[in-house]
């Protein structure tokens, strides 16, 4: 199931960024290697929260992967 997340996740970066859909691995750091900002990041995880009916905003301080947004969307879901 991560690996749809990920899809999903993968997407959302690309729309709300700009961001190469190859650049962004499960190990990409947001700031470091995609260059993604905090309103972009809160941009990112509204979507999500909006598509899952799941919030997520309480947790971004914790988010600096990829791969961490991933494994907190697996977890609210399922």
């Amino acid at each position: 199931m991560s690996a749809e997340y990920f899809r999903e996740v993968k997407k959302i970066i690309e729309e709300k960024t700009g961001v190469d859909p190859s650049d962004i691995l499960m190990d990409s750091c947001f700031e470091d290697d995609l260059n993604v900002g905090e309103m972009e990041i809160i941009e990112i995880l509204s979507e999500l929260e909006e598509k899952y009916d799941i919030t997520l905003m309480e947790n971004r301080e914790n988010l600096e992967t990829v791969q961490d947004l991933v494994e907190l969307l697996s977890e609210k879901i399922e």
